[in-house]
């Protein structure tokens, strides 16, 4: 009885163990199966999506565009600020006026890397979301599909530059084709291409990636993207274009010969400068030549 009692646990728990052998074995193919299929709907997600919001605040020196002449009464009331380059702003702002950038000064650029002479600067920051679970990384962004036109603007208003700080972020060239966007950042990497030593990670739980962009052009107002290559987990590379939602990204120009052109000079007290009346003036004359 002893006997058969044995061989009836020995023969249960090598059941056990064969159906435990099994469960384990089958299991493998499961999980491998359930994770491909995971990793298959994770790559149908979008790479990555970015998201634009315009700095429309007014720098320390700038240049106010407007698209049409300032009537008599217009002029007058600008004129007769004194002091105060809020107010003017504020003024120019209320009759649908624009602000564009002097570019940021990059003292420790290399030589020739960057030459804002007569460039109108656009900034924005961009913020970079990913839902992907597995790990992706933005590896090189470039301007792409770069189109250019005469600006609209017919008023400039200019409050001559000091020089406009650079803040940390990244920097076009939109009037060179293929430009190697730059860093802005201060220290050793700045003025060199900005992804050389460095890319953005997203997915997987990253915090979303931010950019502080800056744009330059000289003459010509340009719509454009950014043709944005990664690479993921898998080592899989792809593309992505950035713009602002459905609409490109813009940077604007001041024109060269606007109809009304007006400078502020605060060197030897306030005073205002209509080009038109003295169109020999170095401020207008460097203007027309080029650009301040």
């Amino acid at each position: 009885m002893g006997i058969v009692l044995g061989a009836a646990v020995v023969g249960g728990l090598c059941g056990l163990l064969a159906g435990f052998v099994f469960e384990t074995e089958t299991a493998k193919p499961r999980v491998k199966a359930e994770q491909e299929a995971e990793d298959a709907l994770d790559a149908e997600e979008d790479p990555f999506t970015g998201a634009v919001d315009y700095d429309y605040s007014m720098p320390e020196n700038w240049k106010i565009v407007l698209d049409r002449p300032l009537t008599e009464n217009e002029q007058d009331r600008l004129t007769s600020i004194h002091g105060d380059l809020i107010q003017v702003w504020d003024y120019m702002h209320s009759l649908g006026g624009r602000v564009l950038r002097y570019p940021s000064v990059l003292q420790q650029a290399p030589p020739g890397a960057y030459d804002p002479t007569g460039a109108d600067s656009t900034i924005f920051n961009m913020n970079l979301f990913s839902n992907r679970k597995s790990n992706l990384s933005i590896v090189d962004m470039r301007a792409a599909d770069v189109t250019c036109r005469e600006p609209t603007a017919r008023t400039v208003v200019v409050a001559p530059p000091q020089g406009e700080a650079s803040y940390a972020g990244i920097l076009y060239d939109l009037t060179k084709k293929n430009f190697a966007p730059i860093a802005t950042d201060e220290g050793s990497t700045q003025g060199r291409p900005y992804f050389s030593r460095r890319k953005i990670d997203l997915g997987n739980s990253e915090s979303p990636g931010g950019l502080h962009v800056e744009a330059y052009v000289r003459d010509k107002t340009c719509e454009w993207k950014i043709k944005a290559k990664y690479r993921d987990a898998n080592q899989k590379s792809g593309e992505v274009t950035l713009q602002d939602g459905t609409k490109p990204l813009v940077a604007e120009a001041a024109p060269t010969n606007p109809e009304q052109l007006w400078f502020i000079t605060v060197t030897n007290g306030w005073s205002w400068l209509d080009c038109r009346k003295v169109p020999e003036d170095p401020y207008c004359l460097s203007w027309r030549a080029g650009k301040q």
